[in-house]
């Protein structure tokens, strides 16, 4: 599965952990490295390297955080809201195809067995998941 998730990732030149940046910046509409890095879990020195390829792609751009000159804001750009959903779209349609031999019950009953281990890892502690929307939202 992960490996499939990042070729189709690998149309746009993102990796998984910069598809993370953009999903957490399309709900929250601007964070701060530090904000992202603790929401996230990705380390301090890859979080740059990870927000300049983003901006080298044109889809995120920096900005002073005006109640803070010392810190940067990071948000979307409109090319990179447009690739977001096409991204977001060409996982969705992937996850499909890779669940596609299991029946609905199947389904429904891999993805919760997932969510509940999911939720005992690092990054599931720092997260909700809310099955009546099938999304995640950020402690």
């Amino acid at each position: 599965m992960q490996t499939g998730f990042k070729e189709v990732l690998g149309r746009w030149r993102v990796r998984p952990l910069q598809f993370a940046i953009l999903m957490t910046l399309s709900g929250a509409g601007e964070a701060s490295q530090q904000q992202l890095c603790q929401v996230l879990g990705i380390d301090s020195g890859n979080m740059v390297e990870l927000v300049d390829g983003l901006e080298t792609l044109g889809y995120a751009r920096r900005r002073r955080d005006p109640d803070d000159r010392r810190r940067y804001l990071l948000a979307l750009t409109e090319p990179g809201r447009t690739a977001f959903a096409a991204m977001t779209e060409a996982v969705e349609d992937y996850t499909v195809r890779f669940l596609e031999p299991l029946g609905q019950a199947e389904q429904a009953a891999l993805v919760a067995a997932l969510a509940k281990l999911f939720a005992t890892t690092p990054e599931g502690r720092r997260m909700t998941w809310r099955p009546d929307s099938d999304r995640t939202v950020q402690r």
